[in-house]
C-alpha cells in the first residue's frame, strides 16, 4: 500500500476541518490588511504622530504617501519573486503551509512596530521625521511577510479542488469570511479611535494592532498545524522549468488569465474607496469628525457593505447554476450604477451647503453614540444606495474571481503546467497595486477639494491631546478637552461645501471607472466559460490517469 501523509487528502472532496479553518482564518487575515491598508496612513494623518506645523506636516504626509507610491515597484518585485519561490520549494510540511505560518510570524512582528513606535522629542511632542522614517521601513517589512503569507493562502485556494461547485463554494466561503474580518477591523478603526475621552487616538490604534495582529498569528498557526493539502501527485505537475519570467509570460500568453487579472486590479481599485481612508475622510469632513459622527455614519455604511456582500455571496453558488458568469456581470453593474447614481445625488452636497440625505438634528459629540441623530431626517438615504451597489460588487467579485481560478486549469491544459503559485501571485499584487493607488488618489483628492489644511489642525489638535492623555489628563469636561474639541470644530468649519462637493463627485467617477471597466475586461476579452472549463477539467483528470501515480 502507498504511503500517505496526514497532511495530505486524495480527490477533489476537501475534508470537513480543512473546509472550516482555511475560510475561517481569513477573519483575522483580512482583519489585519485592513488595519493596514486601509487606517495606516489614517492613523498617520490623525493621531498626532506628525509635525503640528502645517508646512511640515505636508511635507511629511507627502513623503508617507510617495513611499506607499513606490511600495507598487516593490511589489511588482516581490509578489512575483514569492510565487516563484513558492512553486519552486516543497517542503515535508506541505507546499502552501510553511509559507503561510513564516509570512504571519513577521506580519505580527512588523504591525506591532508600525503602530507601536512613536518617537517624540524630550519634550513629549511627536518626532514627525523619525515616524515617517520608522513607518517606511516596517511598511516595507510587513509588505514582505504578508505577500509571503498571502501567496502561499491564494496559491492553496485552487489547488484544493477542480470540481466546479466545490471550488465555488470554498470560494464562497472564504470571500465571506474575508469580508467579514475586513468589516471588524473597518468599524473597530471608525469607532474606537475618538469615542472614549481620556484615550488618545494613537493608543487605541495600538490596542487595535495587538489584537489583530496575535489574532492573525494564531488563525495561521491552526492552518498550519490542522489543514490539510491535497496531494501532489493529484494536482497536475509543474514544470521543473518554471522561471520568475513566466509569471509575466503567463499574463501575455494566458489571455484568460490576462484579463481576469484586469478586472480584479479595477475592483478591487474601485471597492477600496469607500471602505477605506478616502470613504472615511469623506464623510469626516460631510458630517463630521470623529468616532460619533462621520465614524459612525461610515461604520453604518460599512453594516451595508457587509450586508450586501454576505448576500451576493451567499446566494451566488445558487444564482451561478441558473445564469452564466457574464450574465450575473452585466446584471452586477447595473445594480451598481443604480446605486453610484443614489450616493451622488443623495450624499454629496450638489444642490446647496448640505446634502439632501442630512441630519434633521444637532451635531453630536465626537464621542456621543447617537444613533438617534445617524438615522434621523434624510439621513437612511445615505445607507440605502451603498447597500444596493455593496451587492452589485459582491457578485461581480465572485464572479471574477471564479474565472481567474478558472484561467488556472487553463494554462495547465494549454501549457501542461498550471503554474498555480505564479498566477496567483497576480491576485495580492492587484490588491497591492489598487491598496497603493488609492494612497496616491487620496493625496491628490484631498489636493483637489482642499481639505488638506483641515487635517493639518486635526493633526495638531490630536498631538496635543496625546500629550495631555498620557499624564492622565484629557478626561471630558476637563480644559484639555474642551481645547481639543474646539480645535477639531475649527478644522471642520474650513471646509466648505464646495470642498465637499468636489471631493464626492470625484469619489464617484472613480467608482463608475472602476467597476465599467472591470466589466468590460471580463464581457470582452475573457472567453472560458462553464461548458468549456467542464471539458478542460474533464481532460486534465484523462490525462493525471495517463500518468503513472509517483508513490506507486
Amino acid at each position: 500500500m502507498p504511503m500517505r501523509s496526514p497532511a495530505t487528502f486524495h480527490g477533489n472532496k476537501v475534508p470537513r476541518l480543512t473546509k472550516f479553518l482555511y475560510p475561517f482564518s481569513t477573519i483575522f487575515r483580512d482583519a489585519c490588511f485592513a488595519l493596514v491598508g486601509s487606517f495606516l496612513l489614517q492613523y498617520a494623518m490623525t493621531s498626532g504622530v506628525l509635525s503640528s506645523d502645517p508646512g511640515v506636516f505636508k511635507a511629511q504626509y507627502g513623503v508617507i504617501t510617495i513611499a506607499m507610491m513606490i511600495a507598487l515597484v516593490w511589489d511588482g518585485i516581490n509578489d512575483p519573486i514569492m510565487g516563484f519561490i513558492v512553486e519552486k520549494c516543497h517542503f515535508k510540511s506541505g507546499k502552501f503551509k510553511p509559507w503561510i505560518l513564516l509570512g504571519a510570524i513577521g506580519n505580527t512582528i512588523a504591525v506591532l512596530c508600525m503602530f507601536l513606535i512613536r518617537p517624540t522629542f524630550a519634550d513629549g511632542t511627536p518626532n514627525g521625521w523619525a515616524f515617517v522614517g520608522c513607518m517606511i521601513a516596517f511598511y516595507f517589512l510587513w509588505d514582505l511577510f504578508f505577500t509571503m503569507n498571502d501567496i502561499g493562502y491564494w496559491s492553496m485556494l485552487p489547488s484544493l479542488s477542480s470540481d466546479e461547485r466545490e471550488r465555488a463554494s470554498l470560494t464562497s466561503h472564504v470571500t465571506l469570511c474575508a469580508s467579514i474580518g475586513g468589516f471588524a477591523m473597518t468599524a473597530a478603526a471608525m469607532l474606537l479611535p475618538q469615542l472614549i475621552a481620556g484615550v488618545s487616538t494613537a493608543m487605541m490604534y495600538a490596542f487595535l494592532a495587538i489584537a489583530c495582529s496575535l489574532l492573525f498569528l494564531a488563525s495561521q498557526v491552526a492552518v498550519f498545524l490542522f489543514c490539510k493539502e491535497r496531494a501532489r501527485d493529484e494536482v497536475p505537475s509543474e514544470n521543473a522549468k518554471t522561471g520568475l519570467l513566466d509569471l509575466f509570460k503567463v499574463f501575455w500568453k494566458n489571455k484568460e488569465a490576462r484579463a481576469s487579472i484586469i478586472a480584479m486590479f479595477l475592483y478591487y481599485l474601485g471597492s477600496g474607496i469607500l471602505t477605506g481612508g478616502i470613504g472615511l475622510n469623506f464623510f469626516y469632513m460631510n458630517t463630521g469628525y470623529g468616532s460619533g459622527r462621520g465614524g459612525l455614519v461610515a461604520t453604518i455604511i460599512s453594516v451595508m457593505y457587509v450586508a450586501g456582500m454576505i448576500a451576493a455571496q451567499s446566494s451566488y453558488p445558487a444564482l451561478a447554476k441558473k445564469l452564466k458568469r457574464k450574465t450575473i456581470l452585466r446584471i452586477s453593474l447595473l445594480i451598481q450604477l443604480i446605486g453610484f447614481a443614489g450616493f451622488l445625488l443623495f450624499s454629496v452636497p450638489l444642490f446647496g451647503e448640505t446634502p439632501l440625505a442630512s441630519s434633521a438634528s444637532p451635531l453630536p459629540p465626537m464621542t456621543s453614540m447617537d444613533f438617534g441623530w445617524a438615522f434621523s431626517g434624510l439621513m437612511s438615504l445615505n445607507y440605502v444606495f451603498p447597500l444596493v451597489f455593496f451587492f452589485g460588487m459582491g457578485w461581480m467579485y465572485m464572479a471574477i474571481l471564479v474565472c481567474f481560478q478558472d484561467s488556472i486549469d487553463y494554462n495547465a491544459y494549454v501549457e501542461g503546467d498550471p503554474k498555480e503559485s505564479l498566477i496567483s501571485s497576480w491576485r495580492p499584487l492587484t490588491v497591492k497595486l489598487g491598496s497603493a493607488l488609492l494612497r496616491g488618489f487620496q493625496f491628490l483628492i484631498f489636493l483637489i477639494a482642499g481639505v488638506n489644511g483641515a487635517y493639518s489642525q486635526i493633526s495638531s489638535a490630536e498631538s496635543e491631546y496625546n500629550i495631555a492623555t498620557a499624564t492622565g489628563g484629557g478626561k471630558e469636561g476637563s480644559p484639555e478637552y474642551e481645547n481639543y474639541v474646539n480645535a477639531i470644530a475649527a478644522a471642520e468649519s474650513s471646509v466648505t461645501a464646495a470642498n465637499m462637493r468636489v471631493f464626492g463627485i470625484v469619489v464617484v467617477i472613480l467608482l463608475v471607472a472602476s467597476m465599467v471597466g472591470a466589466y468590460i475586461s471580463i464581457a470582452h476579452f475573457y472567453h472560458l466559460d462553464e461548458e468549456s472549463h467542464a471539458k478542460i477539467v474533464a481532460e486534465l483528470e484523462k490525462r493525471k490517469k495517463e500518468i503513472p501515480s509517483k508513490e506507486a
